[in-house]
């Protein structure tokens, strides 16, 4: 115990010795260089830190210990290092000019991973810093995953749900990461962003508070907000043919595409010779070589300094770990796929998703539509239904799915009755039972058929569909949110009802339906339409079908985005949206189906004890193979 207490005296000893060193002249970038060592863990280049391999990151970083600026916001692509960027502010405030700090990631979840995949590893590379920051021991309160402390101050590690941690003592430095994923509000009390800050004001002669994040919908994007009320800005490049400076935009990147067909029948693309097309005089410059020429930042709204906020923006075309070619690809894939260029908007190009009316006009559609040339018409390879519960009536849709996500309807009707009367369901089953013909004569039957267990008869929707799980039909349930997963399977409780169900992300099913409604060319995600009257496609389905738009609101200070109602009866678009992740959800293997459908490949004859066994693994697992 004597020699114990003997080396803590020593260690405070030299702590309080550093603690009465003046600050070094060091800004965040010379100290990143000097002490900053990068591990095989968390980086893809293990080794001593360079400013220079990303020369856009020193400016960013220098910012920190820039006199007058309080705010650094970097609104940015994925794959640019952000984050590393803060952990190099975080490291030389720690080693240099110590004070209360305060991590904040979008859960607690999120906080308790980062500080152990990101920051310990951080801490056990660099002298400078594990000389100053206590071990973790297990007696030891004060140093946990969620706590580091130091001579001078401490960190802590907390989520943006939390309000205790946000609301507590007072601290001098903030760091923000990912502020999009931010809930609008922690706990009940109130914007986790504007808590956070508030815990600065007894440091406002000094204090220093850092937001992150990829921007998500435009209107609603906190780091598009926090970028637009400080400096703006944007890391130009010079072009070599007219020395002129311009941002490097996607709409100036020109390649070289050929389309081919993958193993699997899916759309792909060889990208070759791409290039940056200079804004300005139209020369043309290798990424190679554009990543080498002359750049700057250049604000632009430059008074905002005056307020202390220095913003920066950034895109995967600056970043020297990207590849422009990969960029390229990515967005032929995402390009007719709201969805999935939603997410290339905002991690490839740093931008927030602009919504815009990308619906077609009701009566257009309704002109559009075509004679099938069968029941099922040519192209159609999967059957999927969707059916929205009324407390007086069900409302059904089947829909054929391709490759690609095209689509044609096929039946939109209307089941009179409760749902819990008994005629109700024959009616379903007979629906379940129908065979289909195709041009060849040969026969289908719905695949999977997802069913609304909202209203007044969720146990009785729940019971009846696990009654017939052998049809493949399963009860779900609507989720709002435009974060939400768009399929996923709901936890089963412990009552004695174990049948499989499943939640529906709604808004962004209906995001994408909207999306496809305004294709006009046959092709991926262009929606067909049959001109038979008796199948149900009348100038009434499709108001219903797009029957609903985007919205902002404000609620409880916060911007969020919301569906709201254009015209009354919204029941084709749920029918169209369950019966689109019905078919979104499973793995369809759509070579073996074309194959069954034109007769070139013989069904396997199962046992009835094969076939419940083949069922229950099927629907248990998150997707499978037909």
């Amino acid at each position: 115990m004597a020699k114990k207490g003997r080396r803590l005296i020593a260690e405070l000893f030299i702590y309080t010795l550093l603690m009465m060193k003046p600050p070094k002249l060091q800004s965040v970038s010379q100290w990143a260089d000097s002490n900053r060592i990068l591990v095989s863990e968390s980086s893809s280049e293990p080794g001593r830190w360079r400013t220079d391999r990303a020369p856009y990151q020193k400016e960013i970083m220098d910012a920190f210990t820039q006199p007058g600026v309080w705010q650094i916001v970097i609104m940015a692509s994925a794959q640019v290092g952000k984050t590393e960027l803060e952990l190099n502010m975080m490291g030389r405030a720690i080693d240099v000019d110590p004070g209360p700090m305060l991590f904040v990631q979008p859960t607690d979840g999120f906080a308790e991973d980062f500080s152990k995949r990101r920051v310990a590893p951080m801490i056990r590379a660099c002298p400078a810093l594990q000389r100053k920051v206590y071990e973790a021991k297990s007696r030891d309160a004060g140093n946990t995953i969620t706590m580091k402390t130091f001579p001078g101050g401490s960190v802590a590690f907390t989520g943006a749900n939390s309000p205790t941690e946000l609301a507590g003592r007072p601290v001098r430095y903030v760091f923000m990461d990912e502020i999009d994923r931010f809930p609008a509000s922690a706990g009940t009390e109130g914007d986790p962003l504007e808590l956070a800050e508030r815990r600065t004001e007894t440091f406002r002669h000094n204090r220093k508070v850092v937001k992150t994040s990829t921007p998500t919908i435009k209107g609603a994007s906190k780091i598009e907000k926090a970028y637009m009320l400080g400096t703006q800005e944007e890391w130009h490049t010079e072009c070599p043919h007219c020395k002129g400076f311009s941002f490097i935009r996607f709409d100036n990147i020109k390649f070289d595409k050929e389309e081919y067909k993958d193993e699997g029948g899916e759309r792909n693309y060889h990208v070759r010779n791409v290039r940056w097309q200079c804004p300005l005089c139209q020369g043309e410059t290798k990424e190679y070589d554009t990543k080498r020429c002359p750049a700057k930042w250049v604000p632009k709204n430059p008074e905002a300094i005056e307020t202390g906020v220095r913003s920066f923006r950034l895109n995967a075309f600056m970043s020297p770990w990207s590849d422009w070619t990969d960029i390229c690809r990515s967005f032929l894939k995402a390009h007719d796929d709201p969805e999935l260029l939603k997410v290339f908007v905002n991690t490839m190009l740093g931008e927030s998703w602009e919504m815009r009316d990308r619906s077609g006009a009701p009566e257009a559609l309704l002109a559009r539509r075509e004679i099938y040339n069968a029941e099922v018409p040519t192209g159609a390879l999967v059957l999927t239904m969707g059916v929205d519960t009324q407390d007086n009536r069900l409302e059904y849709e089947v829909v054929g799915w391709g490759r690609e996500e095209q689509s044609w309807g096929i039946a939109k009707g209307v089941i009179p009755g409760r749902a819990d009367a008994p005629e109700v369901w024959a009616e379903i089953d007979d629906l379940l039972d129908r065979q289909w013909t195709l041009p060849n004569g040969m026969k289908m039957r719905i695949l999977a058929s997802f069913m609304d267990s909202g209203g007044h008869f969720t146990q009785e929707v729940y019971a009846e569909c696990a009654r017939r799980e052998s049809k493949r039909i399963w009860a779900v349930k609507g989720e709002g949110g435009s974060d939400k997963p768009y399929v996923r399977l709901m936890k089963k409780d412990n009552g004695r009802d174990k049948a499989t169900r499943f939640i529906i992300g709604v808004d962004s099913g209906k995001e994408a339906i909207m999306y496809a409604t305004g294709i006009t060319e046959p092709g991926a995600r262009y929606m067909h339409f049959p001109r038979d009257y008796t199948c149900g496609y009348d100038i009434e389905y499709f108001r219903g079908l797009i029957s609903e738009k985007m919205v902002m609101h404000r609620r409880m200070g916060q911007t969020v985005v919301t569906w709201e109602k254009t015209y009354d009866r919204n029941e084709p678009l749920d029918c169209r949206n369950y019966a689109r992740a019905a078919y979104k959800y499973f793995n369809w293997n759509f070579d073996k189906m074309e194959r069954l459908l034109n007769g070139t490949e013989e069904p396997k004859i199962e046992t009835r004890q094969q076939v419940e066994r083949r069922r229950k693994k099927r629907v248990l697992s998150e997707g499978i193979k037909v």
